[in-house]
């Protein structure tokens, strides 16, 4: 069977086909095999690309947790520390209030040794002093009794003023008694 003949225009078209549906053929049959491959390849990179996410996510979630694990220490570690320095402060705090009722209690007996040795001193210079001004008074007595004595003994008795004055007055109303010394006063 022969085909008919076919006019200008088919003859082109059929040309057309041959030479562009052999090539089309070969086109397709590339992008099937590229279709293929990039779809087989593509499963394989995301497999690849979702084990990796994976992994990380993974590693993220260790590093989380590690990173909780060493928190949650570090909490701990800070906890007993604090309550140590606490204990530590307490203890301070007790050493202290002790040792400050301790030095009360010394102060308190030191000032009662020093207010005694003061009073005894005070007393000492006191007695000193006392004895200081007994002696000035003794000295001063016998002073003014030797001034006394001292007077007494340069001036005149009463009565021989008595008789001064007696021959004094006769003499002036002309009474003449003779003065037993020769002088008229």
């Amino acid at each position: 069977m022969e085909d008919p003949p076919l006019n200008p225009s088919q003859q082109v078209e059929r040309i057309r086909e041959i030479l562009i549906g052999r090539q089309m053929t070969q086109v397709e049959d590339r992008l099937r095999t590229l279709e293929g491959a990039v779809t087989s390849q593509g499963a394989l990179v995301g497999e690849q690309v979702v084990q990796k996410v994976q992994s990380g996510q993974a590693a993220v979630l260790e590093e989380t947790q590690q990173l909780r694990q060493q928190l949650q220490q570090e909490s701990q570690f800070r906890s007993t520390q604090i309550d140590r320095l606490g204990k530590q402060l307490e203890a301070t705090c007790r050493d202290i209030h002790q040792h400050d009722q301790e030095l009360q209690q010394n102060l308190s007996a030191h000032l009662e040794k020093v207010s005694s040795a003061m009073a005894a001193r005070i007393d000492a210079r006191v007695r000193e002093i006392l004895q200081h001004l007994q002696t000035e008074i003794v000295q001063w007595k016998r002073q003014i009794d030797r001034e006394v004595q001292t007077v007494r003994e340069d001036s005149v008795s009463r009565a021989e003023l008595k008789s001064r004055f007696a021959r004094l007055a006769s003499a002036a109303m002309e009474d003449d008694p003779k003065p037993d010394d020769g002088f008229l006063i």
